[in-house]
Order: C-alpha cells, then sequence, then structure tokens
C-alpha cells in the first residue's frame, strides 16, 4: 500500500489531489475502484477518464483539469505506470540455495547468492553468477554461462557454449542454443551441417516464452543489449 503523495515523491512526479489516498493496486481506467491507480497513455481512452472511479490516475499534464478523481502527473504516463508497476509485483519472493532435487555437476561452479529451483540440471563448466534465479526444470548445459541478476522461468532449456549476460528473463519453455536448420544436398541425401557457433546475450534481454534462438554455424548467435523478443518467436 502506497500513499499518492508517497508515489509522487518516490518517483518525482507532481501530484493532484488528496495526497494521503492510499493506493493498493493497479487497474485500467474502466476497472479501477477507489484503492486502484489508473493510467491514461491514449487519448482515445479519454471517455473512460470521466467515468473513472480510480483513486488516482497517471495523466500528462494538460489533462488533470479533465480528471475527476486525483492525478499523478507525468509527461511520459507509460513510462510511470512501468516504473510504478513494479512495486505492485506480486511474483513470488526467491531465497538464494540449490533445491534438493536439482542436479548439479562438481565441475559446475553455482554462486551461493543463487537460487536454484527442483530437478535443475546445471552441467559440468557451467557458471550461475549471483543473484541468479533458475526455476523448476531448467537445464543449463556444458561450459555455458548465466551472469548476474538473469532470472530463468521454469522448463526452459539453455544448450552447451550459451552465455547469457546480466539481469536477462529468459521466459518458460525459451531454448537458447538449439541447432539452426543446416544441411547440404549430397549425393545419397541430406547432410547434416554441424552447428559449431554459441549464443550470445548481452545484457538486459528478455526472451519470450517458447522462444528459440538457435546457434550459428560457425560464428555466435548474438542478441544486443536491450533486446526484447515477445513469446513463441
Amino acid at each position: 500500500m502506497f500513499s499518492l503523495a508517497e508515489l509522487a515523491d518516490r518517483f518525482g512526479l507532481e501530484f493532484s489531489g488528496e495526497g494521503a489516498t492510499q493506493l493498493t493496486g493497479m487497474a485500467t481506467l474502466a476497472d479501477a475502484g477507489p484503492a486502484d491507480l489508473a493510467f491514461l497513455a491514449n487519448n482515445k481512452y479519454l471517455a473512460q477518464l470521466a467515468a473513472t472511479r480510480a483513486g488516482a490516475v497517471i495523466l500528462i499534464p494538460q489533462l488533470v483539469h479533465r480528471c475527476p478523481v486525483n492525478c499523478l502527473v507525468a509527461e511520459a504516463p507509460y513510462v510511470a505506470f512501468a516504473r510504478i508497476s513494479r512495486l505492485f509485483d506480486k511474483s513470488p519472493a526467491v531465497h538464494p540455495g540449490v533445491h534438493p532435487c536439482a542436479t548439479v555437476s562438481q565441475q559446475a561452479s553455482v554462486s551461493g547468492e543463487a537460487s536454484i529451483g527442483p530437478y535443475c540440471v546445471i552441467e559440468a563448466g557451467a557458471v550461475v553468477a549471483a543473484g541468479v534465479t533458475i526455476g523448476a526444470g531448467v537445464y543449463v548445459g556444458h561450459g555455458s554461462r548465466i551472469d548476474a541478476g538473469t532470472r530463468i522461468m521454469p522448463n526452459a532449456v539453455i544448450y552447451h557454449d550459451v552465455h547469457v549476460g546480466e539481469n536477462c528473463v529468459i521466459h518458460a519453455h525459451a531454448v537458447l542454443g538449439a541447432d539452426g536448420f543446416g544441411y547440404a544436398a549430397g549425393p545419397e541425401g541430406w547432410e547434416r551441417v554441424s552447428q559449431l557457433g554459441g549464443v550470445r546475450l548481452g545484457n538486459r534481454v528478455e526472451i519470450g516464452a517458447c522462444t528459440t534462438v538457435d546457434r550459428g554455424t560457425l560464428g555466435h548467435t548474438v542478441i544486443a543489449d536491450g533486446a526484447i523478443i515477445d513469446n513463441q518467436v
């Protein structure tokens, strides 16, 4: 729970209305109640603003006079919404340690500040840095590296020779380092081309659920810092 004034102070915003108003969550303009914070980032929802029951609305300065409830005033309401949303995130807390049902090679290096979930497999030569969270059923292959602060959701597969940078998010059932589609037409049919490269993800990369990033045939497949790939790509 946060007061309107507290949110304004924390995020460097102005507010209009009753600063003591308590906000316990976030919702759309149409669905919000008196304890919810809503936002308006697109003028096509102006009609909903007039009828909203929200405890407060994040909006641009030019619309304050049209808002029937309390306001948080932001030049970029959607950015403000994104930042404030983290305060209301109900994702379960994680704790450092290796679950007893996980299988971690003695030749792997796993920080004591990492969290390794049940039924994970961490192969020889893999490196898992501090602050990494690896969900249930994740496979991390030989020689792969997961850098600090990265979160890997359940049942993702990280093949061998994959380097995931800092503060990345790999969603459930994503596959990093699978073979690309490489075949040569030979006299007796198709001959498979070995995929000799790896995968290199920069920092703050997000890979959507059920997405595959293939390894390169010779060089590495490289995903730059800050890239975001949606689900099922």
